[in-house]
């Protein structure tokens, strides 16, 4: 008789780095909602066992004051460790911030400038904002988002649904 061939282990999916420091950032956040928003304004440069490789811009140099400052660093390492498992460094190259992808914070306000034009588009072209605006003679000035994320389905003509 033949033995069925043993089933392939399942792999554990890999995040890739940006995904897993995000997540670090996150777990900091529960915590310290200081010190997550001046890790997220860094760059990351590596994110390898037991070390989180940091870049800043000379203009965040605020927050890397806030990561690297006298109670600072202390409290980001145990927040990073706790969240990773093991004893992780917080270790800072700002030589390399130029050639470093952009902070979770960059890419979070390019995001957020991303959906508020959309939005924007979205609500003047609008068939129901059209008419009302030439029945009454109206012009829209302009547009404030208050939410982050559109509640109503894509392509649906609903704008602002309550989240629920």
């Amino acid at each position: 008789m033949k033995e069925a061939p043993a089933a392939a282990p399942i792999a554990t999916p890999v995040r890739p780095p940006e995904s897993a420091w995000r997540a670090a950032v996150e777990a900091v956040r529960a915590s310290s909602a200081r010190h997550a928003a001046s890790l997220a304004q860094g760059r990351l440069v590596a994110l390898r066992s037991g070390e989180v490789v940091l870049a800043y811009r000379p203009e965040a140099s605020f927050h890397r004051t806030t990561v690297t400052g006298q109670s600072g660093r202390a409290a980001v390492e145990k927040l990073l460790s706790e969240h990773f498992g093991q004893p992780t460094r917080l270790v800072l190259d700002d030589a390399a911030a130029a050639t470093s992808p952009k902070s979770l914070a960059e890419v979070d306000a390019e995001a957020r400038a991303a959906h508020e034009v959309s939005t924007d588009q979205t609500v003047r072209g609008h068939p129901a904002i059209r008419a009302a605006l030439r029945i009454l003679g109206g012009e829209l000035e302009h547009i404030q988002v208050l939410e982050r994320q559109r509640t109503g389905a894509p392509g649906s003509d609903i704008i602002d649904e309550p989240p629920g």
